[in-house]
């Protein structure tokens, strides 16, 4: 019997051995088990034993189908008692059957089972021993993994049937009838380790950004479609951004010293801009028309006008821009745009024009 033990006991260290590597997820597609328990019996009482049995069994399983299991389980199983002239018990139990788990094993699930074998009873004194047929059947219920081995409890408790028919104060008459409640562990086997990494997705999205319009030179054109940078303050262009021709520009900002024709240095600065304008489109003629207001007589104002606009061409043509392309003259007082009985109308009357035509 010691020796018996010792295998049993082997055997279940065996699959706990098994058990121990680094592993996180049970293969779903041959799941199998192995396990260890240990039993309390409650003793038929026609046995004639006033104390309850213990004991303990290995079992392996293998599933099926999505519900039913097939187990099979060996035991051993002691029951000694103190009755005067009684038989004490010691069984080998060897049986297999089929389990229906209520769920698939991967978190709490109950099951019924139901097992047929072989019993084989020493009975002491020996005057007894015997095999035997036994059938179980029961209910029962295993967690799911509570180890990252994939470690399982269980527990079942199954009506247990012999037909040992021995001789003595324990006859069976039929058969004995023990209740057996049993406590254990159950290792997956192809329990893998399985390694998940969280992959971060990062959603990307696309934003158009507007572009600045960039307007170099303010005439409604921006640079990147403007094929006459540049162009002369105030004039009117067409879609590429190119002067029109047979317009008035009007500045006044062109000034001129007191009752002269002296430029100030602010007007310069502006001719200045004017000129690289001039330059940079070349397919247009300009008329410097210089105005007055009707301070003074007409025939003053005719003179000081016209020597204003050659004052202006000459500062272009000093600049760089071709004699050929301006000409300068003076209307005097005979064409204003505004009345000459206030202090702005007059103001609006001096100006310096330029007139654009074709070359």
């Amino acid at each position: 019997m010691k020796f018996t033990s010792l295998v049993l006991a082997a055997a279940l260290a065996s699959p706990l051995a098994m058990a121990a590597t680094d592993q996180h997820q049970e293969n779903l597609a041959t799941r199998q088990y192995v396990g260890g328990a240990v039993s309390y019996v409650d003793v038929d009482d026609d046995r004639q034993i006033d104390d309850q049995g213990e004991g303990y069994s290995v079992f392996y399983g293998r599933q099926l189908s999505d519900s039913f299991w097939w187990e099979t389980e060996g035991g051993f199983y002691k029951m000694d008692g103190e009755v005067p002239d009684g038989q004490d018990f010691y069984q080998y139990h060897l049986t297999t059957g089929l389990a229906y788990a209520f769920g698939d094993r991967t978190g709490f699930t109950p099951y019924v089972i139901v097992a047929l074998g072989a019993i084989k009873h020493e009975v002491l004194p020996r005057d007894d021993n015997d095999t035997n047929f036994t059938a179980n059947a029961g209910l029962g219920a295993v967690t799911g993994p509570i180890f990252d081995n994939g470690l399982k409890l269980r527990g079942d408790v199954r009506y247990v049937y012999d037909d040992f028919d021995g001789a003595g104060p324990a006859r069976g008459e039929g058969g004995f009838g023990d209740v057996r409640a049993s406590l254990g562990l159950e290792f997956p086997l192809g329990y893998t380790k399985v390694i998940t990494k969280e992959k971060t997705v990062v959603k990307t999205r696309e934003v158009a950004v507007q572009q600045p319009v960039i307007d170099s030179d303010g005439d409604g054109i921006p640079d990147n479609l403007d094929q006459c940078p540049n162009t002369l303050p105030g004039g009117k262009v067409d879609a590429k951004g190119c002067l029109i021709v047979n317009q008035t520009i009007t500045f006044n900002d062109i000034l001129f010293e007191l009752d002269s024709a002296r430029l100030t240095r602010s007007s310069e600065n502006t001719l200045s801009r004017i000129a690289q304008s001039l330059q940079s489109q070349t397919d247009f003629r300009i008329e410097v028309a210089g105005h007055t207001d009707s301070t003074g007589s007409a025939e003053y104002n005719d003179i000081l006008s016209q020597k204003r606009a050659d004052s202006v061409r000459q500062y272009l043509i000093s600049q760089g821009v071709d004699s050929g392309r301006i000409s300068a003259r003076g209307y005097g007082e005979s064409d204003p745009v505004a009345g000459n009985d206030s202090v702005s109308g007059r103001a609006m009357n001096r100006r310096v024009e330029f007139r654009v035509t074709e070359k």
